[in-house]
């Protein structure tokens, strides 16, 4: 997995390619450490992203939580078919705004 920061004030967009699971959620936890103190505003684009398991929701779902706490906003955008059935199936399109991948 490849993971690739850009900060814009207090927006960041991380591009994940590659596959979220149980060997690398924990190098992205890692990546977001430190990151969401002065961030309100975090955009996953999964674009490039072709497998996430039940360890990457996790990472996924802590940070929503840390940005709901500060009334924050997360996005997951240019999210394949598969992966959004998934997020429907496990309620994440409930809370979360997911953006489909076009095409």
């Amino acid at each position: 997995m490849t993971i690739t920061k850009k900060k814009e004030g207090d927006e960041i967009t991380v591009f994940i390619e590659g596959a979220l699971d149980i060997n690398t959620a924990p190098e992205l936890d890692k990546e977001l450490e430190g990151e969401l103190d002065d961030v309100n505003h975090v955009i996953f684009d999964m674009a490039k992203n072709d497998y996430t398991s039940s360890a990457g929701l996790r990472v996924l779902l802590k940070v929503f939580q840390v940005l709901d706490k500060k009334k924050g906003k997360m996005v997951l955008k240019n999210v394949n078919e598969v992966f959004y059935d998934v997020l429907k199936l496990s309620g994440f399109t409930s809370f979360l705004e997911v953006q489909k991948a076009e095409g």
